[in-house]
């Protein structure tokens, strides 16, 4: 099927890369099934700021001489960035020459690649899309890239700079590594920069890939000869950098899609990330609350939907009743179900189910089910069509009879599960290692109400505890899947962004010991609480493929974190960052007004919670007892 080979990503790239012209841009969209107007708004987009310098489509504010860096650095201010968070070393530092005398940049050390990359991410999702910008060196590009790979699942619009050796010495020593090549998996689009006169022109393109949706990173090289070549550039306003055009949904497909809704005995509706995205979670809810339309949430790096709205049936799952008895299944804005993502909890979408898939992202379509009908547009402009689509193909009287009888069958069914889910809860309220409920419900009863959950591999039933949407607390994850290691620096940049709002991080013991960067919260002042679920084990890889020989002889060999015991708080102390360990239920609500208290003091703070092992073979402690101290045929 054509629209499974041909990407969107691939053809911005071709273009870009001057390999497609841009009637065979708007001819592949078409391809697509992009609408022509809405071609032709996403090119003028993208168009004016690759080729402005060459064809002299408008003036540049100012001229600018300089070197390779000083004119990166002065096309990073016209676009508006304020921070950069890096690395040290590989060439990279004579780059901040340039910054340094350009106070308007502040920049962030990381003391680990990978952390950089997090802070740059969690910048971008905690400001609603500004740019992330990382200056990673070059010999850290292979640590950070796990990190890249959580970037390109949530679609988050990076800038990646690096810098090479001098040009002279190509594919020599450490230029052996195809760094280019090595990091395509995760980027929209990359270019090496060997002249400093284009440095500006090829900035704005990765700037304007990174940020056209769907978002990703974009790479630039640049090498290190640029920081001894003099040359003379345009710099182009700011307004050149924004992406304010939206690829709006063909009007005939919208109307079939509507007449689908409208006439189904049974539609479910999975939103995901394009939704908040988009900026389309209200009109998401009044779409739902129209038709009384049941809600899943979906392969997602946000909340998209409510999660106490009684039309909220919580994740995406095949043992739910709706799922089962589905005649119509619309994905807004997520991939569709996929077991390779998560076998033991993606089932298959029925096979009777109509299924309508909605999204900008052109690789998702087709990749796990084929649909009855794609829309490739943007999720919000869709969503609000549907609205008023729905609205002209049924009298206010019918709707009126789809949406009761529909809303209270839906609304008695998420009534009676969180009933059943918090009479279960309340069983083990007050043990010790605590249960995920315990802990989330104590963090949502203490912080604020517009707070922001920073979270990575905690249980992800944790977040049916907070009191999440529009005007409630906003939470902010990697989807499933992911690299582990994030979450320190990601809510360092998400409260870079939001200063006046409380902040969380979550972590489990072992996502934790990946990698963090308490040092970058204690030299920066950044008043964020991280709270570590402490269980002494990687659970999920263990709660859900516990079969096996492993499982027959009651041996795990590659989860339990035990035996030594790391007291995190600790850690913690020697980075200069308050915490203290709570072992017992009843001192969780006291600590975690102490860590609030030190938040609003301007500092962070770390509570080590002492947490359950769950699932199949969770009881178990044993490990292999392995010693190099014992193998040794002398004291030494």
């Amino acid at each position: 099927m054509y629209i499974q080979e041909v990407s969107m990503r691939t053809l911005v790239k071709l273009l870009l890369d001057n390999k497609l012209s841009r009637r065979g841009f708007v001819k592949e969209l078409a391809a697509l099934g992009v609408g022509l107007s809405s071609a032709e708004a996403m090119i003028n987009s993208i168009i004016p700021v690759v080729h402005a310098a060459e064809e002299g489509e408008f003036q540049a504010v100012r001229e600018v001489t300089g070197n390779g860096a000083d004119l990166l650095t002065e096309t990073l201010l016209e676009a508006g960035v304020k921070y950069i968070f890096h690395g040290n070393g590989g060439n990279t530092v004579p780059f901040f020459d340039s910054i340094v005398t350009r106070p308007e940049i502040k920049n962030f050390l990381a003391t680990n690649e990978g952390q950089a990359v997090a802070m740059a991410e969690g910048y971008h999702l905690g400001s609603g899309g500004e740019l992330g910008v990382a200056v990673i060196p070059k010999h850290g590009l292979g640590n950070a890239a796990g990190n890249f790979h959580n970037a390109l699942e949530n679609r988050s619009s990076l800038l990646v700079i690096s810098v090479r050796e001098n040009g002279e010495y190509s594919e020599r020593g450490g230029e052996l590594v195809d760094w280019d090549e090595a990091m395509s998996p995760f980027m929209k689009w990359s270019y090496r920069m060997r002249r400093a006169n284009r440095v500006p022109e090829f900035t704005r393109r990765a700037i304007n890939v990174a940020k056209t949706p769907p978002g990703g990173p974009t790479f630039l090289q640049m090498n290190a000869d640029l920081y001894d070549q003099q040359a003379t550039a345009k710099i182009l306003p700011h307004e050149k950098f924004q992406i304010t055009s939206k690829i709006q949904s063909n009007p005939d497909q919208v109307l079939e899609a509507a007449k689908l809704l409208v006439e189904s005995e049974n539609p479910l509706v999975t939103v995901g990330y394009e939704v908040t995205r988009s900026g389309a979670v209200e009109q998401m809810i009044e779409l739902a609350e129209l038709l009384a339309l049941p809600v899943t949430e979906g392969y997602s790096g946000f909340a998209d939907f409510p999660n106490k709205h009684p039309l909220f049936l919580g994740d995406y799952s095949p043992f739910l009743p709706q799922v089962r008895n589905a005649d119509l299944y619309v994905s807004l804005g997520s991939a569709l179900p996929d077991k390779s993502t998560a076998p033991q909890l993606l089932g298959p979408i029925p096979s009777n189910a109509k299924i309508v898939h909605v999204t900008l992202d052109s690789d998702l379509i087709g990749v796990a089910y084929p649909a009855d009908l794609n829309i490739v547009a943007d999720v919000g402009e869709t969503i609000s069509g549907l609205i008023d689509a729905v609205k002209s193909l049924a009298t206010k009287q019918r709707l009126n009879s789809i949406r009761d009888e529909r809303f209270d069958r839906i609304n008695a069914f998420t009534q009676k599960q969180r009933s059943r889910k918090l009479e279960a809860a309340k069983k083990t309220w007050d043990q010790s290692p605590m249960t995920t409920a315990r802990i989330a419900f104590e963090l949502n009863e203490n912080l604020e109400d517009d707070a922001i959950i920073v979270s990575e591999s905690t249980p992800i039933s944790s977040w049916d505890w907070f009191d999440l949407g529009p005007d409630e607390k906003r939470f902010i994850r990697i989807p499933g899947g992911a690299i582990l290691g994030w979450a320190t620096g990601a809510a360092l940049g998400v409260k870079l962004a939001n200063p006046d709002s409380q902040v969380v991080a979550l972590s489990g013991d072992g996502a934790f010991m990946f990698q963090h960067d308490l040092w970058a919260l204690a030299r920066y002042d950044v008043p964020v609480i991280v709270v570590i679920f402490n269980n002494h084990c990687y659970n999920t890889s263990r709660a859900f493929r516990w079969f096996g020989a492993q499982a027959e002889q009651e041996k795990d060999l590659t989860s339990y974190l035990g035996d030594p015991d790391v007291d995190f708080s600790l850690i913690a102390k020697g980075y200069g960052v308050d915490g203290e360990v709570v072992q017992d239920a009843s001192e969780l609500g006291p600590a975690i007004k102490r860590a609030i208290q030190a938040t609003k003091n301007g500092n962070p703070y770390l509570l080590d919670v002492s947490y359950e092992r769950w699932g199949p073979g969770g009881e178990l402690t044993w490990h292999p007892e392995i010693s190099v101290a014992g193998m040794r045929t002398r004291n030494i």
